[in-house]
């Protein structure tokens, strides 16, 4: 054999090795490829949680698990230690990791789209795993079954407020509201975004939406196509509160009586209905409500605007949607009378009039005194009144305890339950036959174990330990003979980390009774 033919053996022999090695690298390259290039896809609507797993087989002894969105680690595993190193600030109050290495991020919003990836670290090498997250703007259809319906009427042409059941904004909501069974949006708001809100601009309602620092939705100018439901969605790092609402828009030649007899008078907060001067005149009737806003336990003053009262002129105060008289006064005779045991007798002993104007005082104020109230003069002249009495917001640092009173000694026949949250799960009730106290610690989560303790006397509420979770809407139901009493309380429980100040007093929607 020649050298030449040597030579080309030698290099075929090493062509074929060469590809064989490359053939095993390519193969190894492949295999890599597959497992730490593969990406799982993920989709959520905005304002709602996503949770991303990890392969559970993967992180078992680790040392080290990175959660990355971009570059920089947003939550990190060391050990046992959960952290936030670089705690960006569209993830800030969003972000929960646990020993599992699963992270949730709540309260999305587009910009939260991307990719995740996972790094895994262990004593034997590193993997990793990746998620591109879509977020979609919120879907016409929400899920509001479990939501509270509220009924409203008002007449063409006054305004219409529905009220949430969130008393202050903060910097994270992402509110959405819709009407018509078709679902159509007509305002959106992100909190956190600092723009203004967006309004539907078509004909129907043109110029005549807002968003007050509650989140509730303002209507002006009504007219009868506004008739029909609306909802609400607002999403937050603690919390996603539904509310639906069917507002009846009717015309003025209506009775009150008739429409009050379907559904109830809208209550309008302070802020919202600017308080009108009403010069005295038996011929005019008042269309604007005059709004007058007080805490719970003061008095409330509702004026005539009448200087002094002429001789045999007949005043008469109603309350309530179905226009109940409670107190009536005849001019130049002194003659008052009020009719405690209306409405199940929450005016008893509260009512004073005012001999030379007959402007009437409602003393020592509950929750359930918030609604509409009119004056009639003669029978010929009319003032409205909304009146909206205001609970104190509950604010205490984590750790410490927060006691939710009733202000009343339970009588023997009534019956407490203590609800939270906007889905009202029942977290204690004293009932009414045998007087026995319940505390249910592991709803809605078990976040309420042994932190809870309910006073026989008095129904009163203790919250011991708090922490971010006890955050939110707490409800007092009291069931006595012929009526249930509801108030509301909004507890905000203080990192004692992080110096931010609160709001001594927050407006709280108003209480109600049912018959």
């Amino acid at each position: 054999m020649s050298n030449i033919h040597r030579i080309q053996i030698l290099l075929v022999s090493n062509m074929k090795s060469t590809f064989k090695f490359f053939e095993v690298l390519l193969l190894m390259c492949g295999v890599f490829g597959a497992d730490e290039g593969e990406v799982k896809p993920v989709s959520v609507m905005e304002g709602d949680s996503v949770t991303l797993n990890p392969d559970p087989t993967k992180i078992q002894g680790f040392k080290l698990i990175l959660w990355r969105f971009g570059d920089p680690a947003i939550a990190q595993i060391d050990g046992k230690e959960i952290s936030y190193p670089s705690h960006i600030e569209i993830f800030r109050g969003r972000l929960q990791l646990d020993q599992t290495g699963s992270l949730t991020i709540k309260n999305m919003r587009i910009k939260h789209s991307g990719l995740y990836k996972i790094e895994i670290i262990q004593s034997a090498g590193s993997s990793d795993m990746k998620f591109t997250v879509t977020v979609y703007e919120s879907p016409s259809v929400m899920d509001a079954g479990v939501a509270e319906m509220k009924l409203m009427s008002v007449k063409e042409g006054d305004p219409v407020i529905l009220q949430t059941d969130v008393p202050q904004l903060t910097r994270d909501e992402l509110i959405v509201w819709r009407s018509g069974d078709e679902g159509k949006l007509i305002a959106k708001h992100d909190t956190e975004a600092k723009s203004s809100p967006l309004y539907d601009t078509d004909e129907r309602f043109r110029d005549r939406l807002a968003l007050d620092q509650t989140g509730s939705l303002i209507i002006t100018n009504t007219r009868t196509t506004d008739s029909g439901l609306y909802k609400v969605k607002i999403n937050s790092n603690k919390q996603t509160l539904n509310q639906k609402y069917i507002v009846t828009v009717s015309v003025s030649d209506l009775s009150p009586g008739v429409v009050a007899g379907i559904v109830i008078v809208v209550v309008v907060p302070l802020m919202a209905a600017a308080a009108a001067s009403v010069i005295y005149s038996r011929h005019n009737i008042a269309k604007t409500p005059e709004a007058v806003s007080e805490m719970e336990g003061d008095e409330v003053k509702l004026n005539t605007g009448v200087t002094k009262l002429q001789t045999g002129d007949l005043i008469k105060w109603h309350s309530g949607n179905k226009d109940n008289i409670i107190a009536r006064i005849i001019g130049g005779t002194g003659e008052i009378t009020t009719y405690d045991d209306v409405l199940h007798g929450i005016f008893r002993g509260r009512l004073k009039l005012d001999k030379k104007t007959g402007s009437l005082t409602i003393t020592n104020t509950r929750i359930e005194h918030t609604g509409p109230y009119k004056l009639l003069i003669n029978e010929k002249y009319k003032k409205k009144f909304i009146v909206y009495i205001r609970g104190k917001s509950l604010s205490e640092k984590k750790g410490n305890k927060v006691k939710l009173k009733t202000n009343t000694e339970i009588q023997t026949a009534d019956e407490i339950r203590w609800l939270f949250g906007s889905e009202d799960a029942l977290i204690a009730e004293i009932k009414a036959e045998t007087r026995e106290i319940s505390i249910y610690e592991d709803v809605p989560d078990g976040r309420f174990k042994d932190r809870l303790e309910l006073d026989k006397v008095t129904g009163s509420l203790t919250i011991k330990n708090l922490t971010a979770d006890h955050d939110g809407l707490y409800k007092l139901l009291i069931l006595s003979r012929g009526r249930t009493s509801c108030r509301k309380f909004f507890v905000y429980v203080e990192d004692t980390a992080v110096n931010e100040s609160v709001p001594a007093e927050i407006p709280l929607l108003n209480g109600e009774d049912v018959e």
